[in-house]
């Protein structure tokens, strides 16, 4: 149990996050729609959430390991053929490796911002945290509050770091 594991994520996961990310971080425009509007919303919302804690409890294909049993979940994106993301959970951390020089990054960064703001909560619904046999992690530093050492809530986002001095290229380059 002590040898260094991981799983891989795909573009649907990043495609459940977007979708949801859309619904509970709406824009002022959403106010004004129809409590039908909202139902429906809120239903197509729950497919992807059901989804989103499959693929963390690796009931979906392709499975491989759940993330309770992992240290990192790397994640390239289809949309995004120069970026790995690549969560490390024991740090709750998001280091994102892009080979893009230029404009891309922008676009990369909002993805990210998505991904940091709503993992957190789908990791609690998921029961990440009561899993302990391989990592205790309300015992960890990275997931206790500095002030109270109780473990962080769900709006306390991941971390997000940008790998500095990797080899990279111009946009549309090759």
């Amino acid at each position: 149990m002590n040898q260094y594991r991981y799983t891989i994520v795909n573009y649907f996961f990043s495609t459940h996050i977007n979708n949801t990310h859309e619904r509970y971080y709406n824009n002022e425009a959403d106010d004004n729609i129809s409590t039908q509007e909202h139902i429906d919303r809120a239903s197509t919302v729950s497919v992807h959430e059901r989804s989103i804690i499959s693929i963390m409890k690796e009931f979906s294909i392709p499975a491989r390991l759940p993330w309770h049993l992992v240290d990192n979940v790397y994640n390239c994106d289809g949309k995004f053929h120069g970026v790995l993301a690549v969560a490390e959970l024991n740090q709750r951390l998001i280091r994102v490796y892009d080979s893009y020089i230029g404009t891309r990054r922008k676009v990369h960064y909002e993805e990210i911002k998505k991904l940091s703001r709503m993992l957190p909560s789908y990791l609690l619904d998921s029961g990440f945290f009561e899993k302990t046999e391989r990592t205790n992690w309300p015992d960890l530093d990275a997931y206790k509050d500095k002030q109270t050492s109780a473990l962080l809530e769900p709006h306390h986002p991941f971390n997000v770091e940008y790998a500095q001095c990797i080899m990279q290229q111009e946009c549309n380059s090759l």
